[in-house]
């Protein structure tokens, strides 16, 4: 009996020396230097599909930090030079729009537009960097605000009312690169 269960201990020991050999376990790293954290947890704050870090700190401050693990969630020319002529796949459809989801579309000349029915494009706008966000405007009927850009993921609200897209209400979207 005994002889079965020193047996059994070296398998299990020797089992899990092998399992745990499969995994890679980095330094930890500290995720908000300087701040002494009591609680967090997760949340959209301003509407744009990319959750914040919410967190109370031992002295009962409140306060919040914009993740960065979708990319480097920067927002400025240089982020935009590597989007362009690159499509997007949005989260939501666009009245007017035949496509069950939206494809919004750059340019090499910094506009941005969206492919109606997966197309024809329509509302059309130039880019221009206000205050970390990319905002692009024609007229009254077509606006783009861009809130979170990385390599592959937008996140932002916009309204068009052109070419056949009857977006006259504002709509926040995500979209993900085709």
């Amino acid at each position: 009996m005994r002889k079965s269960i020193f047996a059994l201990s070296v398998t299990a020991l020797l089992s899990s020396s092998l399992f745990a050999s499969d995994y890679v376990v980095s330094d930890p790293r500290e995720l908000l230097p300087g701040e002494d954290i009591k609680n967090f947890s997760l949340a959209d704050l301003n509407g744009d599909g990319v959750n914040e870090l919410v967190f109370v700190t031992v002295s009962g401050q409140l306060k919040y930090s914009q993740l960065i693990g979708l990319g480097r969630g920067l927002i400025n020319e240089e982020q935009f030079e590597s989007l362009k002529g690159k499509r997007f796949r949005m989260n939501v459809s666009l009245e007017g729009d035949t496509y069950y989801n939206t494809t919004l579309v750059t340019n090499h000349q910094r506009e941005i537009s969206i492919l109606r029915s997966g197309r024809y494009r329509a509302c059309a706008a130039n880019v221009r960097f206000d205050n970390n966000r990319v905002l692009a405007k024609y007229g009254d009927n077509i606006r783009y605000e861009f809130t979170y850009i990385s390599d592959d993921f937008i996140a932002g609200k916009m309204m068009c009312h052109n070419n056949g897209i009857e977006q006259t209400e504002e709509i926040r979207f995500t979209a993900l690169l085709e």
